[in-house]
């Protein structure tokens, strides 16, 4: 494909959803699992009539919003698992993340705000990547 939407979703439940639009107006796709957050990715050649897209674009947009919904209330789907990670923005513009136990981010984050959390996190990465001996308090 070489001019490509794509739409992204983190559920299957909800992806098959859309997949079954896809279907009902024999459209072709791609799908991909995207490989940081393995996420479902459904690519389309554009060059679809314009009402036709702007049904796709209100159905993800309504797909999008539940789907948001399923992962933030930790509710599995009965082809995923419940999972959890952290991004980790690495030297060099590296990016990898790190799973963690979801009912430990879940807790975290009813007590800090996910930009503080973020912030805790890239503190510890720079000091991983850029060892610093010294003293706290001569810092």
């Amino acid at each position: 494909m070489n001019e490509t939407l794509e739409y992204l979703f983190f559920t299957q439940t909800i992806a098959d959803r859309f997949i079954a639009a896809l279907h009902a107006h024999d459209l072709h796709f791609e799908r991909e699992i995207e490989s940081v957050q393995g996420a479902i990715v459904l690519k389309i050649a554009e060059g679809v009539d314009d009402d036709l897209w702007d049904t796709l674009d209100d159905l993800y947009d309504e797909l999008s919003e539940a789907d948001q919904v399923l992962v933030e209330a930790g509710i599995d789907d009965t082809d995923s698992k419940s999972t959890a990670g952290i991004y980790l923005q690495l030297a060099g513009g590296h990016q990898t993340i790190a799973q963690v136990d979801p009912d430990v981010m879940s807790r975290m984050l009813t007590v800090i705000t996910t930009e503080e959390l973020n912030t805790f996190v890239d503190t510890i990465v720079r000091s991983v990547e850029m060892p610093d001996d010294s003293p706290i308090c001569k810092r």
